[in-house]
């Protein structure tokens, strides 16, 4: 990926935005899309991470596991 030095004026636009946005000219002609760094570091997560299998591990799953002395106990025998 390449990268450009934006400059005060630039970063004074972008800095706000807080959603990926298309980056057009005066035409109206798209010359790019712009995700913040917070957005693409939160999408990353996102796939790493699912809540809603997480929530149904929680509801299904709460009580089924042992107590770690219990782990403890059975591993040394």
């Amino acid at each position: 990926m390449g990268a450009i030095t934006a400059t005060a004026e630039v970063v004074s636009i972008l800095r706000p935005l807080k959603e990926t946005t298309e980056i057009r000219d005066a035409q109206g002609q798209v010359l790019g899309v712009f995700t913040p760094q917070t957005v693409a570091e939160e999408e990353r997560l996102k796939l790493m991470f699912d809540l809603e299998e997480a929530e149904r591990v929680l509801a299904t799953e709460r009580d089924a596991g042992q107590p770690l002395q219990e782990i403890w106990r059975d591993l040394r025998g």
